[in-house]
């Protein structure tokens, strides 16, 4: 992507905005300009040229042991190829530990976002987990509303008789 000026723009980060939204952010050296694409991850990654972090996922490697972060950056670049995935979000982490054996929907994943966020992470490892013991490959909706009845009383109610 090319500047008014002619110059290549160069990435300066990704952000995630919400569970399905990122913004991509460029930035001209020469003249100081900034331009930023905000869209659904199919609609943001033609704009990546290789594999990128996303800046949430960055923060989770930077968080590592430095002798660890080769090793699992490697990892995790060489199952994003494998997917054919160019940005490397906080989610895309859960599902390169776990080589792609659990995914979400969209929707499962606008669900997830609506968790308060200090649990939203326990509320994740808590899914994938059972729809791992379950030999499920999606978290479901379903799966989601067993899991909130389970530890937290809510969701649809039981019927106490049956008739």
């Amino acid at each position: 992507m090319e500047c008014d000026c002619g110059k290549t723009l160069e990435l300066c980060g990704v952000d995630e905005v919400d569970a399905t939204t990122y913004l991509a952010r460029f930035a001209c050296v020469p003249c100081g300009e900034y331009v930023g694409i905000e869209g659904e991850q199919k609609e943001v990654t033609p704009f990546l040229g290789q594999v990128c972090w996303s800046d949430e996922a960055q923060h989770v490697l930077d968080r590592m042991p430095p002798y660890v972060v080769p090793f699992y950056r490697d990892d995790v670049e060489r199952y994003a190829q494998t997917t054919g995935t160019k940005l490397v979000t906080f989610d895309f982490l859960g599902e390169a530990k776990n080589q792609g054996t659990v995914a979400w929907s969209v929707d499962t994943l606008k669900r997830l976002e609506r968790v308060p966020p200090a649990i939203r992470a326990m509320a994740r490892i808590e899914l994938e987990r059972t729809a791992l013991e379950r030999g499920m490959t999606e978290v479901t909706v379903a799966l989601m509303e067993e899991i909130k009845a389970r530890y937290f009383g809510l969701g649809a109610a039981q019927p106490a008789f049956k008739n």
